[in-house]
């Protein structure tokens, strides 16, 4: 159902603005969770070899005019963006033995 929310996922339906500065900095935004499934899918990504940042949802980023989705999000959600790490950084991290 449209509007509801479990176990860490966003809101069915609900719709977010991105951070504009994010993206001009080359960061991706993917989806909004929280919980179990924000712990999940940040480690995935980064085992994928991405920067991952997690971010609160700022009120402005919620595109809906649902005050009750409004306080869910803000009070249990994060806003994730990934990139790919640089070459640089990938070579120095496989270099570093405490990396591993």
């Amino acid at each position: 159902m449209a509007g509801e929310a479990g176990s860490g996922d966003a809101l069915v339906g609900a719709r977010f603005k991105p951070d504009p500065r994010l993206l001009a900095q080359g960061w991706k935004y993917r989806f909004v969770a929280g919980g179990p499934r924000l712990l999940e899918t940040t480690e995935l990504y980064e085992q994928l070899g991405f920067e991952v940042l997690a971010q609160i949802v700022p009120p402005e980023s919620v595109v809906d005019e649902c005050e009750g989705c409004r306080v869910i999000v803000l009070l249990e959600l994060k806003m994730v963006y990934t990139r790919r790490r640089s070459q640089t950084e990938d070579r120095a991290e496989n270099l570093d033995p405490e990396a591993a």
